[in-house]
């Protein structure tokens, strides 16, 4: 296999070619195929082969078959039905967002970042994907907030987001007060909805991992550091946000690449990781 290859796809032609290994689900990539009549289907799947002939990833036999690019083929084996993966998503003061995901399988790794409407998948070093999250997590000079923490139901705290992006963020900061929010945990909402404070959203995924096969760390860097943990309330769905200090964050950043990713306590210039 040419571990050196990218590739850039669809999401359809990313769930065909998976369809074509048997598997089910892909994750980060959305499915509009399954919604398709079995006619419909059958001309989408004219175009998407004819389009992966295009980008010479499929190209048809002596017999008129399509023969698939083995490497591809191996590529979504590891991303689709590999040991896990790590999704990152973070939107920093001022509006850059970043997002990817990490697909790993035993000494196999991939990343598959969106870009516009294709994917663009390239082969990494499963070993650099600590520090790599490690550099794309920018920690900056935080406050503590000695507040106890908050809870608050989905639906009252898209309200308050609904406030904040109509110019009204003093009636939300006076929504999240009267819900219990303190000072410092409601600026931290109030900041992350008009996009003054960084956010940062992190999945960690095993499937061999039976009881907790996932972690997702959200977190909201402003003035503080807010910790996002979401629950139910009375069978709504519920946000608890908390104060937080960097210290608590990197532990449960290294628990969670601890799930796929085997610790290297230092990097190649010899400094500690998540420290």
């Amino acid at each position: 296999m040419n571990t050196e290859k990218t590739y850039t796809l669809t999401a359809d032609e990313i769930l065909y070619l998976a369809a074509s290994l048997g598997i089910d689900t892909f994750y980060g990539v959305p499915d509009s195929l399954s919604s398709l009549s079995w006619q419909m289907l059958q001309l989408r799947i004219m175009e998407l082969e004819d389009s992966l002939c295009q980008k010479k990833y499929m190209q048809p036999d002596f017999d008129g078959n399509n023969q698939i690019d083995q490497s591809l083929l191996q590529m979504l084996s590891v991303c689709g039905d590999g040991d896990g993966f790590i999704c990152f998503e973070s939107s920093l003061a001022g509006g850059i967002q970043t997002g990817y995901f990490y697909f790993i399988k035993d000494s196999q790794a991939y990343k598959m970042t969106p870009q516009e409407r294709q994917y663009l998948f390239e082969p990494v070093i499963p070993s650099g994907i600590r520090n790599q999250i490690c550099s794309d997590i920018i920690w900056k000079e935080t406050t503590s907030a000695p507040e106890p923490p908050f809870s608050i139901l989905q639906k009252d705290l898209e309200k308050a987001a609904k406030l904040a992006k109509r110019s009204a963020a003093e009636q939300a900061r006076e929504l999240l007060h009267e819900a219990g929010a303190g000072p410092a945990i409601t600026t931290a909402i109030v900041d992350g909805i008009c996009r003054q404070a960084d956010f940062y959203s992190l999945y960690f995924y095993h499937s061999q991992t039976q009881e907790t096969p996932g972690l997702s760390i959200q977190f909201l860097q402003g003035k503080t550091l807010a910790l996002m943990e979401y629950d139910t309330i009375k069978d709504e769905d519920s946000v608890t946000l908390r104060a937080a200090n960097r210290g608590e964050l990197e532990a449960l950043l290294r628990q969670g690449l601890d799930l796929l990713i085997p610790d290297t306590p230092a990097t190649e210039s010899g400094e500690e990781q998540f420290t």
